[in-house]
């Protein structure tokens, strides 16, 4: 198989996941008990404006009609009007996406470079006291829940010994100088980015470690090792790049449960991302928001992955031939 018909072909395959993402959305969110045409009227409204406001906003149509309207504005670009902003679901989405790209980002860099480091760390000193507390660090941050441990930081750093805010995006103020506004949301970013990058740098450390154990025992190391080379040479230039496969993969495909970890972390640093948007847009039951977030995230999983994947055939040739 050539590397474009590889490439053609995951990218067929990330279309599709992405349409079938959209439906499954589409579908099971109109399962949720509870009328949105009612909350937009509100609790005092007759049955007759409940009733216009459900015709004015499409929601008295099958759901198949809805679907394949759907569909079509996204095949313009349209993904529709959110009835509780009162505005077009893809400005709302793209208000916010900054945010949350910027808190992710963060997060999956501070992961990927600790992880990293302390996996390089633990297998230098494979079955040592050093690996030995990684390990057992790793495992214990691996294991506990993303909201809890982003209330002990605000506990610690915010209120016992304040040296970060408690939650928000930036003080207000600050928007007026952009150098003082950067270092603002800088230092709004750290405890939230840290909470949301703890469980993942614990796997990418265990990964890392697993890795170069295993690439250091093969028999093109050793005896690699038996004409001389450098034990820094053999583990940085050799083992750490077989090392760092899996990671590829991994990290791709944690972006998508990086979802629930930005709507838990979102909502107690009160960070203004997607997150807490689609909290939003669950309580006021706005179908089109909820659907158009989730086509955003699904559309971001799938370019992670199809670039994981021409990332992986790459430096692994044998993916795209096999």
């Amino acid at each position: 198989m050539t590397f474009w018909r590889f490439v053609v072909r995951r990218a067929v395959f990330s279309a599709v996941v992405v349409l079938v993402v959209v439906i499954l959305t589409f579908g099971l969110i109109r399962l949720a008990p509870g009328d949105p045409a009612e909350l937009l009227a509100g609790e005092a409204a007759s049955p007759e404006y409940v009733k216009r406001v459900r015709e004015d906003y499409g929601l008295d149509r099958p759901v198949y009609e809805q679907l394949i309207i759907y569909l079509s504005g996204i095949i313009r670009g349209d993904l529709g009007f959110s009835i509780s902003f009162s505005r077009p679901v893809l400005d709302v989405i793209l208000e916010r996406l900054p945010q949350t790209m910027l808190l992710v980002g963060s997060a999956i860099t501070i992961a990927l470079v600790v992880g990293i480091l302390l996996g390089i760390l633990s297998a230098r000193r494979a079955f040592k006291v050093q690996d030995t507390v990684i390990t057992a660090v790793t495992l214990t941050l691996y294991s506990t829940p993303v909201f809890w441990l982003g209330m002990m930081l605000i506990l610690l750093f915010s209120l016992w010994i304040p040296i970060f805010p408690t939650g928000g995006y930036f003080d207000v103020g600050v928007e007026k100088n952009l150098t003082e506004f950067i270092l603002n949301v800088s230092w709004h970013l750290i405890l939230p980015a840290c909470t949301l990058s703890v469980f993942f740098l614990a796997l990418y450390t265990r990964l890392t470690r697993a890795g170069l154990l295993d690439a250091l025992s093969s028999n093109y190391i050793i005896g690699a090792r038996a004409k001389g080379v450098p034990e820094r040479i053999l583990l940085y230039k050799h083992a750490l790049k077989n090392a760092l496969l899996p990671i590829v993969t991994v990290a791709a495909i944690q972006i998508g449960l990086m979802v629930g970890g930005v709507v838990l972390t979102e909502g107690v640093f009160s960070w203004p991302g997607v997150g807490q948007l689609l909290i939003q847009a669950v309580g006021y039951r706005d179908y089109m928001l909820v659907t158009g977030i989730f086509l955003i995230t699904a559309v971001s999983v799938s370019i992670a992955n199809f670039a994981a994947d021409i990332i992986y055939a790459i430096i692994d040739p044998r993916i795209r031939t096999g």
